[in-house]
């Protein structure tokens, strides 16, 4: 769907305290060559009473508002155009909102009409908006793409390896399988990142048992783009999924 203009304020629930807690406003417009041009800024508000020790220890910052202009390529605008349609917006009344519902204020200006509300399809849009944020600390540097590599080590049989690359600012999933000295390049649909994610997160790895270094020895390892390798040699479903990549 082509739209001229969304613009959504969203605040965390009442319920969820500092340094949890957060608020951002986004506008977003479709350019002449389709792609995405956005405003973002987020700020983490009521964290002044709280120790850096702490802040570290929930892996934040006493610096972690942000704010980003600038422009997402034509997935992206083609992504949002097709949530646009789906949706349909609710009045907005924070008085009903209970302390454990976030706010949702949402204006959508197209085909000439301007609407606003609240979206109704709520878990569509918190997914996308995490994908968006993602994607806008990529285009400034401030994450790296999401990267894996898995090893199947076998020493009679050969080793295989495999390296994926998701980039969020361009809605890419390349990966390259590396066996027998012979590399094979791929790319999958944008959709599979969310299957992968979901399966591999779904584990909790003990950074305490991992190697720290590339391992030689037998078995399946997985690395999840930091310098920790864990082994997942007994975790079945998730060495098959790579195995099937």
């Amino acid at each position: 769907m082509s739209f001229k203009r969304l613009q959504i304020r969203y605040q965390t629930a009442r319920s969820l305290p500092a340094p949890y807690a957060y608020f951002y406003t986004f506008t977003a417009s479709q350019s002449a060559a389709n792609t995405l041009q956005v405003e973002l800024a987020i700020t983490y508000p009521d964290r002044d009473d709280i120790d850096d020790d702490e802040l570290i220890a929930e892996g934040y910052t006493r610096d972690d508002d942000f704010s980003w202009t600038g422009k997402l390529p034509r997935a992206w605008s083609e992504t949002l155009g097709n949530l646009i349609a789906k949706t349909r917006l609710q009045p907005v009344d924070e008085d009903v909102l209970d302390e454990d519902d976030d706010f949702w204020d949402m204006t959508i200006e197209a085909d000439g009409v301007s609407k606003q509300g609240r979206p109704a399809n709520v878990d569509d849009w918190q997914y996308l908006m995490q994908e968006l944020i993602q994607a806008s600390y990529e285009s400034i540097g401030r994450e790296r793409p999401f990267e894996l590599t898995y090893l199947n080590l076998n020493r009679h049989q050969g080793d295989q390896e495999i390296q994926l690359t998701a980039s969020f600012s361009d809605r890419s999933v390349k990966v390259l399988r590396i066996e027998n000295r012979r590399e094979q390049a791929q790319t999958l649909p944008w959709t599979a990142l969310q299957r992968i994610m979901s399966k591999v997160y779904e584990h909790d790895f003990d950074a305490e048992a991992a190697h720290a270094k590339r391992p030689r020895i037998d078995g399946q390892w997985l690395n999840l783009g930091g310098e920790e390798w864990y082994n997942i040699s007994s975790l079945r479903a998730l060495t098959k999924l790579f195995n099937e990549l």
